[in-house]
């Protein structure tokens, strides 16, 4: 699909006058895109499906593509002056090697025209060769062993002359993804011929690019462009968004920019720049900048799904190029022949004898369907099958959906709790002949402790120890981490009491307790309470939209002393404007009922406050009826809450007026992990 988008006026014309194109890729998305220009001088943007592709190089009249467990090469198959429906160049996948999902990152080729690439996943650089995955080329001093463990989050690779000479990395220690602790500041650039440490204290770097006798480089965390010199980093400019991906035409840099939606972008100097700047999350596109002056010369934004971008490559003599991607027709009927300038087309011919009646395969390289679930384990149990327990890199609630038939609670996609993930996700798994059979997975919080999200064993697998075994080894690795405490919080079920709670006695954590009393509603039910009619709100009190109050009304909130879980978000993200109401008094703000939407059809009401010298009349009911009605004429139907457990207030309300008009009400229980000393482990 070809797209005529908008963007800066004078992109196109500077496209047309360097008589160049741009190629860069977004993981998230899946998408390759070629940028271009037509004749006419608008903008062309064409996109191809691959999975999770990377790293970009150029050399000659191939593209060479890092993706999820291959290294890609796409050759242009149009000769000089030739067009393929309005392009210059039609970019072909040629060949693939399979590495696996070692995390590919950046690629390039060698002098000997051989691929280059950064294996993230193994801290190492390495090259293709027969009868492996991976043949590694180069590690970073301070890196002891080849283990698939991301120790310092590889991710750069710049050339000299042909020869790779520096390499960017997120952090500089040997242990498993030790970076993740340090994104701000733990950062280094290493001189690959010495294993010299030429800069540090740089904050998540990434594509260094050795260009007119300077080193240049993105510092990622700050959202800057600048160069290294003398150790340290001199940034030209600031950019509104994390910055990735960075390739030069003449006298001037194109860096990728992506928004701050992924766990791993948060708690970053950028993030507080970009409120500050007033552009919370930043912006997704490219920007042209001025070497000279670090000025914005031209920019494109890019519109959703896509929202990330990694790497950015220049095509040299390219107008508008094109690629066929590895679903459709095109791919299986296009060939080209030496020696003649037209490609030819060929039609698939009738199959003769019988034919082939197997299940549809999905072309290997396109990725998984979204919702596909990985299959259970088919391995049938023995007891001697050995366990091995494994580190499982690089969850994100948009890649979870493989392993959804193995969480519990449900973080299927389109689920409540995968909604609600917002940190950093760490994963384990039992593996039994190679095959998952169960899976525990923690979430970081911001304040450095994790809550376990999610564990479960295969039914057939069960009691033999490995839910134990599972979140035993998940404890001991996050204090590794320093990542302390470890939580829980789930609904409180006969199951979960009878197989989950013996678990965590055995393992030494606290004595589960009621924190949350757990609601759940039918608007159409609670829609037909009358106490809007019995205890209705008159002058001097009136209701407004809670958007619709000014922010000095606002702000009014913090002088009514609510408690600190009852006072209104000062971010207005997901609140459902119809149910969000404001209680004043003579235009005073004494109350409020603040919802949040949840999902398509479900509603979270947050907080129900009234100040205490305005509670008679029962007006907190009013309140409340006067949102229940509201949520029924938006044809929203499931409503829920959560009241802490030590809210006496709240408790009584429920007691003596809600709860005979609810259709569900349950408890929610928490409880801690032990800190563990070094000792224990």
């Amino acid at each position: 699909m070809t797209t005529t988008i908008p963007a800066s006026p004078d992109l196109a014309a500077w496209l047309r006058e360097l008589g160049i194109s741009l190629v860069f890729s977004t993981y998230r998305a899946n998408r390759l895109l070629f940028l271009g220009a037509s004749e006419q001088g608008q903008l062309k943007l064409h996109e191809r499906l691959f999975d999770r592709p990377m790293g970009l190089f150029v050399a000659g009249e191939s593209l060479w593509m890092a993706t999820r467990c291959q290294i890609w090469r796409l050759d242009n198959l149009l000769a000089s002056g030739q067009l393929h429906e309005g392009g210059d160049r039609l970019y072909v996948p040629a060949a693939a090697f399979t590495t696996g999902d070692v995390n590919t990152h950046e690629v390039v080729l060698g002098s000997d025209g051989q691929p280059i690439f950064v294996n993230t996943a193994f801290s190492c650089l390495a090259t293709l060769a027969p009868g492996c995955s991976f043949a590694p080329t180069w590690q970073p001093p301070f890196i002891t062993k080849l283990a698939g463990d991301d120790r310092c989050h590889l991710n750069g690779l710049a050339l000299e002359n042909g020869i790779p000479t520096w390499v960017s990395a997120c952090g500089g220690s040997d242990e498993p993804s030790s970076w993740r602790n340090n994104r701000s500041g733990g950062g280094v650039l290493i001189h690959i011929p010495s294993g010299e440490l030429v800069a540090t204290g740089l904050s998540m770097p990434h594509s260094p690019r050795w260009h007119e006798g300077r080193l240049w480089l993105l510092n990622s965390g700050t959202g800057e462009l600048g160069w290294i010199e003398q150790g340290r980093l001199h940034s030209l400019c600031a950019l509104p968004g994390f910055v990735r991906g960075l390739a030069f035409a003449r006298g001037c840099a194109v860096v990728g920019l992506s928004k701050l939606r992924s766990p791993q972008f948060s708690g970053l100097p950028l993030e507080e720049r970009l409120i500050t700047e007033g552009i919370p999350g930043g912006v997704c596109g490219l920007r042209v900048i001025d070497l000279a002056s670090g000025e914005i010369r031209h920019s494109i934004d890019l519109p959703e799904p896509i929202d990330e971008l990694f790497d950015v490559a220049v095509l040299p003599g390219v107008r508008q190029p094109r690629a066929l991607g590895l679903q459709g027709e095109e791919i299986d009927c296009l060939v080209k022949i030496p020696e003649q300038p037209q490609l030819l087309r060929v039609r698939p011919m009738a199959p003769s004898g019988k034919p082939h009646q197997g299940p549809k395969l999905r072309p290997f390289g396109l990725p998984e369907p979204s919702g596909t679930a990985a299959p259970l384990a088919t391995t049938s149990p023995s007891a001697n099958t050995p366990i091995h327990y494994q580190r499982v890199f690089h969850l994100t609630p948009a890649n979870l959906a493989p392993y959804a038939a193995l969480t519990f609670p449900s973080l299927a996609p389109g689920s409540s709790s995968l909604a609600r993930i917002k940190g950093e996700l760490w994963g384990l798994s039992a593996m039994a002949a190679g095959v998952m059979v169960g899976f525990a997975i923690a979430e970081r919080r911001a304040d450095g402790g994790a809550q376990l999200l999610s564990l479960k064993v295969d039914p057939a697998w069960r009691r033999r120890g490995i839910g134990t075994g599972l979140l035993q080894r998940l404890m001991v690795f996050l204090a590794r981490e320093a990542i302390a405490p470890l939580s829980l919080r789930y609904k409180s079920s006969p199951e979960l009491s009878t197989c989950f709670e013996p678990i965590l006695a055995r393992l030494g954590w606290s004595q589960p307790r009621t924190d949350f009393v757990l609601l759940e509603g039918h608007s159409s039910q609670l829609a037909a309470i009358d106490w809007a009619d019995r205890y209705p709100i008159s002058a001097p009190y009136n209701l407004l939209p809670w958007l619709a109050l000014t922010a000095e009304q606002r702000a009014q909130a913090t002088a009514l002393q609510a408690p600190a879980e009852l006072r209104p978000p000062a971010d207005l993200q997901d609140l459902e404007p119809t149910i969000c109401l404001a209680l004043l008094h003579q235009n005073a703000l004494v109350g409020w009922l603040i919802a949040h939407r949840t999902g398509a059809s479900i509603v979270r009401y947050s907080s129900l406050f009234v100040a205490p010298a305005h509670r008679g009349r029962a007006r907190a009911l009013a309140l409340l009826a006067e949102g229940f009605r509201r949520q029924h004429a938006a044809g929203i139907p499931f409503a829920r809450a959560a009241i802490d457990s030590s809210n006496e207030v709240m408790l009584r309300l429920l007691d003596r007026h809600l709860g005979i008009h609810l259709s569900s009400i349950g408890r929610s229980r928490f409880c801690k992990a032990p800190l563990l000393q070094p000792k224990n482990f």
